[in-house]
């Protein structure tokens, strides 16, 4: 499910014994040692070479006949650079096919950055061994979920669906919470086989056309995955809230439910917007899901009310064709539906987080600490530069008032990138043992419950709330914070392959197009030019310094903006800006831009003290 971004709360809670015994098999092995380069092969006139896809693997390098492992022109290679004594030369180790062929792409991206689909043939094996069926000793002892009819909502291309949610109405007008999710901690145990590859995965990486999945396929596509009309054991959290949305009595069990659907945002947006028409349910569920839009409605506002941040920043999906090749970019604000499923994970994570931390359990925490104070205070001046306000306290920012910052922002064309500049500025989340707090929810207490079939952390949890419940040991080995730190790099990493994926699609989708004219906004100001995003998401490029006029620029890195200093003209964030796309490098994955019209033009300043200049080097 799609997680609202990172918060934590100022309080600092119960801080659970932190238990050191063996220090846990976390790591990752990379695919591609780091003494090994990956780029595109090439023939030239005076020899063969190969050309890395990162900048800062240095320069192409030569490869002699002798070793290059029968690759052809435009192949994507990894090559080992000649050691000591070996001379310059490379020699490439795999081919890995024509760099723009279906899939390549994906190999590239993943070997980079030490990803690995296959299952190693021990975790296969003792995935194959679990019984495909739920027998009646599974569900001995489980408590049967039916009424309201729990349904599963995800998006129309969804991979996996590991939580199912219903709604019911009480007297006194407040609502019963029902979130279910997959167990996988009843077919995972610690140290198992697929636990320790699970471990070492840390989560699972999405990818347009695939999935990089922490738990073999017989888990994550079959048993764990809660199809309608199929019993599935689950782990239950049971939330009962008042008029106001204050919850006020809190269960878990183990459980076991048989979906009554399987839902699309689309589909139950259609329903609550008056659409239902196009996409009918029966009766019962469409009268679930009216309750669950209540209460949404009122989580919702009761979370904004403590300050929680919400950041209204719809993701871009990739279309692609059969072959994987994108063939346009949509971009769809975030419904109700979606809204629904942030709302009733994000109160399943915090009763979890509540009732663990009030119970001293040792687990791993998602906290997010409080912003640095002097990125706020480039984010203020950034934000002043707009006619907006950031207010601030004698003990620093709050939640709320990046909040507010962002509701005075919306409608503005410079919202997306107030929303992106408020992001920044704040710090990552990340899993540890102590319970610190989530500052951008504004919640006291946090952590993941939600998503144990692609998150470690999750089955962390799973497992210490069940050991909790039924005053068992937990099974938890090794060192809690070793092992937070350890997923939280490996979460970073799979975020960065993600990225690295979708923008090398952009820039082979954009390649076509080179000379045409495109509407977008400045992203990112620095010394040597500015990033421009094309509407619609279609890509970011640069356009160079020398490219904005025949004059000296100060570039302003608190304010993020370049000011020409004969003029007075000035390019900053969220300026929109017309661009020609002029070359796309497809290797390196660059955009160059230039602008079709001047930037708007400002009333002339006097140099500041402080700034640097930046000279235009546009030959006259």
């Amino acid at each position: 499910m799609r997680q609202r971004t990172p918060a934590r709360s100022r309080r600092g809670a119960n801080r659970p014994a932190n238990r050191p015994m063996e220090t846990p098999r976390v790591e990752r092995p990379p695919v591609v040692p780091k003494d090994v380069i990956l780029g595109v092969f090439k023939l030239m006139p005076k020899g063969a070479i190969v050309v890395p896809f990162d900048a800062v693997d240095g320069a192409p390098l030569p490869v002699p006949a002798a070793g290059q492992l029968g690759a052809r022109n435009n192949d994507a290679v990894s090559v080992a650079r000649g050691g000591r004594g070996e001379g310059p030369d490379a020699k490439i180790l795999e081919v890995l096919g024509q760099v723009d062929a279906p899939g390549v792409d994906v190999q590239v991206v993943a070997r980079r950055h030490g990803l690995r689909r296959e299952f190693p043939e021990e975790v296969r094996v003792a995935a194959a061994k679990i019984a495909r069926t739920i027998s009646p000793k599974d569900i001995a002892g489980r408590e049967r979920f039916e009424e309201p009819p729990p349904v599963t909502i995800d998006g129309e291309t969804a991979r996996d669906f590991d939580d199912a949610v219903s709604v019911a109405e009480l007297p006194g007008g407040g609502f019963r919470l029902f979130v279910h999710v997959a167990d996988v901690s009843y077919y995972v145990r610690p140290g198992d086989t697929i636990d320790k590859e699970a471990q070492a995965r840390a989560t699972s990486v999405y990818f347009p056309d695939r999935v990089y999945p922490m738990v073999p396929e017989r888990l994550a596509d079959d048993l764990c995955s809660l199809r309608p009309g199929e019993d599935r054991l689950v782990q239950s959290v049971v939330i009962d809230f008042d008029r106001k949305a204050e919850a006020v009595a809190t269960r878990f069990a183990d459980g076991v439910i048989r979906s009554a659907a399987r839902l699309t945002y689309t589909q139950v947006a259609d329903l609550l917007e008056g659409r239902a028409e196009r996409a009918p349910l029966p009766r019962e569920v469409a009268s679930m899901l009216r309750h669950a839009e209540t209460l949404r409605d009122r989580l919702e506002s009761r979370r904004r009310a403590r300050g929680s941040i919400d950041f209204d920043l719809p993701a871009p999906t990739i279309l692609l064709d059969v072959e994987g090749a994108m063939t346009g970019i949509t971009i769809e604000p975030r419904n109700r539906a979606h809204r629904m499923i942030e709302e009733f994970m994000l109160a399943a994570n915090e009763a979890v987080a509540t009732w663990l931390s009030a119970h001293e359990i040792p687990c791993l925490f998602r906290i997010h600490d409080d912003p640095d104070p002097l990125k706020i205070e480039g984010l203020s001046a950034f934000a002043k530069s707009l006619g907006l306000t950031l207010k601030s306290h004698r003990t620093g920012v709050r939640p709320g008032d990046i909040q507010r910052l962002l509701e005075d922002a919306e409608g503005l064309p410079a919202y997306p990138v107030v929303a992106q500049i408020s992001l920044r500025s704040m710090k990552q989340a990340r899993y540890a043992p102590e319970d610190s707090g989530h500052f951008g929810l504004a919640a006291p207490h946090y952590l993941h419950f939600t998503s144990p079939i692609r998150r470690y952390p999750d089955l962390v949890v799973h497992r210490a709330l069940r050991a909790a419940r039924l005053k068992k040991k937990s099974g938890l080995k090794g060192d809690l914070e070793a092992l937070g730190e350890a997923c939280s790099k490996l979460e970073r990493e799979a975020e960065a392959a993600e990225r690295e994926l979708l923008d090398w699609k952009k820039v082979k989708f954009l390649k076509p197009r080179e000379g045409e004219v495109f509407a977008g906004v400045v992203t990112g100001v620095a010394r040597f030019g500015v990033f421009v995003q094309l509407d619609g998401g279609i890509a970011e490029g640069l356009v160079r310094i020398e490219r904005l006029g025949r004059e000296w620029f100060e570039f302003d890195a608190v304010r993020h903006e370049l000011r020409g200093a004969s003029t007075g003209r000035v390019v900053r964030l969220g300026d929109p800006m017309r661009v020609r796309v002029e070359r796309v490098d497809v290797v390196l994955r660059r955009v160059d831009l230039g602008p079709i019209e001047e930037p708007a033009k400002a009333a002339p300043a006097a140099p500041r003290a402080g700034r640097k200049k930046t000279r235009s080097r546009r030959k006259n």
